[in-house]
Formats: C-alpha cells, sequence, structure tokens
C-alpha cells in the first residue's frame, strides 16, 4: 500500500501509472494483484452511486475493527455449479483467498431463486471480487483495485485500464430528495396472516414443529424512482446497533437493509455468533423503556424463543468448535425496538472452513424454525412469496476474517416495486394479532424512510 495521500482527483493517474509500472509482471503463486492507496474522505453511498458498473456493493459491519467498504465492478466472479452445495462452493472460494482480497455476496434463504421472480438476478448464492474498492477505516480513506494476475501479462490489461479510465471521480456534496411510493398491498393481509400463524400453532400444540418463523411482505410501487443509495444512508442516520448493506449484481435490483443479527464473524480460528430473538418496543422515556425491558426478559414465550434459537446453535457448534461459550441474557437495544441477546464464542477445530460453518448454522431458527427441516418444508409449501435473500446472508469472505449478517429488516428495490420484508417467530404462546403488531414495530423506521401510507 503506497503511504502517501493521494488527491481524489489524482487517483486516475496514479493507479494506471502502477499498473502500467507492473504490466508484464506476473507474480509467481498469486491468483489476484491489489493496489491499494492513501485518499481523501468522501461519501461512500454518493461515490458507489455514480459509478458506472453494474456490480455494486456498500457493507458496513457492526464491529468498529471492520472497515467501511464501498466496492464497485467485477475482477472476478465465483459462479456455482448446476447443483453445487454450500460446502463444495465455499471450498472453491477459500481455495482462491489470498492475504488483503475479500469477496461480497451473499446466499439467498432457501438457495433455490424461482425463474422470472423479482430476485432472479441474484441467483441463488454469488460472491465476487470487486475491481475497486472505496474504503474508510480508522477515520482514514483508502482506495484500491483488486487485478488478476493474468490480466497484467495478457491482452486483457486493456480492460483493466479502460475500467481505470471510466472510474467516475466527481462525488456530488448529497443526496437528492428521496422519491415517493405508494402502498399496494400486504402478503399475506392480515386475514390470512391470523389464517397462517394460528395453523402454525395448531402444528405446534400438535407437536409437528417447536416454532417456526413467519414472514411478511409489504408491497409498494416505486412511481417516485426511490433512490436506493438514500435510503441506505437515511438507515444509517437510524444510529441502530446493526449492520447496513446494499447490493446489487445488474445496476437494476437493490437489496438493501439494517440487519442487527450476525450469523458469524471468524477472525482465524475465533469464531463469534449470537443469538437474536423475541421483540418489545423502546419507551417513550427512561422508566417505561426499562419496563418493556424488564418485561422481555421476564417473558416466558419470549425467553422459550430465545432458548430454543441459543440452544440450537451451541448444539451445532460442539462438533466444529471447542470450547463453546455464552454469554449472560441481555437486551440488544435498536432505535425503536428490543430484543434479547446472547453472544456465543468458540475456538474453531483446525481445517473448519467458512463452508462448514455456514452448513451448519444457516438457516438459523431465529429465521426459519425448528426442527429445521420441518418448518423450511412448512414455509416453502404455505408462504406466499418467495423470500429470495431476505433472511439469507450478506458478507465477505476473507482469508483470515469472514463476516456475514442474516440479512433481516430488509428489502428489494427496483424501477417498478419495492418489497419490505420482516418476520415474527411463533411458539407456544403467540398470539396472531399481537405478532401483525410486531412486525409492524420491526418495520416502523422503513415506513418512515420510504413515506408511503396503507
Amino acid at each position: 500500500m503506497d503511504k502517501k495521500l493521494v488527491p481524489f482527483a489524482e487517483l486516475k493517474n496514479v493507479i494506471l501509472k502502477k499498473i502500467k509500472k507492473n504490466m508484464a509482471k506476473a507474480l509467481p503463486g498469486k491468483i489476484f494483484v491489489r493496489f491499494e492507496f492513501r485518499t481523501e474522505i468522501v461519501d461512500q453511498l454518493l461515490w458507489l452511486k455514480v459509478q458506472p458498473n453494474r456490480e455494486k456493493i456498500y457493507f458496513e459491519s457492526r464491529s468498529i475493527e471492520e472497515p467501511l467498504v464501498a466496492a464497485s465492478g467485477c475482477s472476478y466472479q465465483i459462479i456455482p455449479d448446476p447443483g453445487e452445495d454450500l460446502t463444495s462452493y465455499f471450498k472453491r472460494l477459500n481455495d482462491i483467498l489470498s492475504d488483503g482480497v475479500r469477496l461480497y455476496g451473499g446466499v439467498s434463504f432457501c438457495k433455490d431463486i424461482p425463474a422470472a421472480s423479482e430476485w432472479e438476478s441474484f441467483g441463488s448464492f454469488k460472491f465476487f471480487l470487486p475491481r475497486f474498492e472505496y474504503i474508510k477505516r480508522d477515520n482514514k480513506a483508502y482506495f484500491a483495485i483488486n487485478i488478476l494476475n493474468s490480466e497484467l501479462t495478457g491482452d486483457e490489461i486493456n480492460r483493466v485500464i479502460n475500467d481505470v479510465e471510466n472510474i467516475i471521480l466527481a462525488v456530488p456534496e448529497k443526496h437528492e430528495k428521496s422519491g415517493k411510493c405508494s402502498f399496494i398491498k400486504f402478503t399475506p393481509d392480515r386475514e390470512g396472516w391470523i389464517a397462517t400463524i394460528s395453523s402454525y400453532l395448531e402444528k405446534i400444540k400438535k407437536g409437528e414443529i417447536e416454532k417456526i418463523v413467519a414472514a411478511r411482505r409489504i408491497e409498494l410501487s416505486n412511481s417516485g424512482n426511490v433512490d436506493p443509495f438514500k435510503v441506505v444512508s437515511d438507515l444509517k442516520r437510524s444510529g441502530d446497533f446493526a449492520a447496513h448493506f446494499l447490493l446489487t449484481f445488474n445496476g437494476e435490483d437493490f437489496f438493501a437493509g439494517s440487519t442487527p443479527e450476525r450469523l458469524f464473524h471468524r477472525d482465524g480460528e475465533l469464531l463469534t455468533t449470537e443469538s437474536v430473538a423475541g421483540t418489545t418496543k423502546r419507551g417513550s422515556d427512561k422508566a417505561k423503556d426499562k419496563s418493556y425491558g424488564d418485561q422481555l426478559l421476564d417473558s416466558k414465550k419470549e425467553k422459550l424463543e430465545h432458548d430454543f434459537v441459543t440452544n440450537d446453535i451451541v448444539n451445532k457448534l460442539h462438533p466444529i468448535c471447542e470450547p463453546v461459550a455464552i454469554s449472560e441474557r441481555v437486551l440488544l437495544k435498536l432505535s425503536n425496538l428490543q430484543h434479547l441477546y446472547r453472544r456465543i464464542s468458540g475456538k474453531l477445530k483446525k481445517g473448519i472452513t467458512d463452508g462448514e460453518i455456514l452448513d451448519k448454522l444457516f438457516p438459523t431458527p431465529a429465521v426459519s424454525g425448528l426442527p429445521l427441516k420441518k418448518s423450511l418444508e412448512i414455509l416453502q409449501k404455505e408462504e406466499q412469496f418467495p423470500r429470495g435473500w431476505y433472511a439469507g446472508i450478506v458478507g465477505f469472505a476473507g482469508k483470515d476474517i469472514s463476516d456475514y449478517y442474516v440479512g433481516i429488516r430488509s428489502m428489494l428495490i427496483n424501477s417498478k416495486k419495492i418489497y419490505v420484508y420482516s418476520g415474527a417467530g411463533i411458539v407456544k404462546g403467540s398470539d396472531p394479532e399481537r405478532e401483525w403488531e410486531e412486525i409492524d414495530l420491526k418495520i416502523k423506521k422503513y415506513k418512515k424512510i420510504l413515506k408511503y401510507e396503507n
């Protein structure tokens, strides 16, 4: 990495000089070559918005140790083979990772995207190495370019140079005023929701399942061409302890959200995950807020739901970690919600890959249910819309560090429609009307940002 600060306006010339200096210098044993330069700080979402490339991702982890990344273009993409499972896919991905290189992407909820659905451009799972990354860490900014080693020695160097020439460095000063959208429908509607939850409760009563997570979708008309980059900027301002993300593979369909739930973070052999379940609102003052929180901590129904999630994660980690440590149950406080939270960590056994961890942990009972196989069968049969990447995975894969979040509290935005998703865990003692209201709480800030009425 060049330590000298490069003015933003001079990045093109500096990058081109670096590339030309390294032309025809293939580096033995390397698949990727990465050049990184320190530069000025600009708004990452505004920078990302104006870039000409189809592939774009913004990823902001909850960890202050992790950088904020806006990335554009594609240097390399791992395409799943027909019928390939996650373990095999991540083994191939793991084989190409090298120091400093991170591949961004995610996995759909059920690993099966219906053809011609609104999620078609995302595929079942997809990770890519961006051509350009604009990074913020430790209050400093860095600009990186990722190049295939083979591109430095072959005819492809012209494509790399062309990509650099097309970088847009004139960043707008602020986001434009957000467009408008209008309510179309709930799926399911309130009556359908109550009927569905009642049927799930009957299955729980009969002992077919212990828990199931029901999802709702709000469909909006995007008549005002809502800007997904501004939506994420507004979500960031909510101040929630959450990971913020925006992802598109075709420049037209944007998956965006602000998720409080981390699937896992891997730092070398140290694995950290968490269980998040149970929901209540925030109070208008400290006394009311504490009262709501205390009620949540004392709720038999909410603790049962949380224990299902915690115990399932711990049982799945035992074969791959030693030992497994569990924190005390505490409250996770967001801007308008409180959840029950436990941190779970362990040391990975030698040779365990991200694919094997994902295979164990995903999907969690926090977004599916228990028993897993039976709850997924019910959801795939009875839910009235494809979840796509909602409740799936979003994050990055790295050689030494990986970070993945569950794509809840999320939305899909395209030029015609916006779909807002959220869900509720159903266990013994759940009330269909209260679960409907709980989801309304979860999407309250989205309604405020998108400015729709229903």
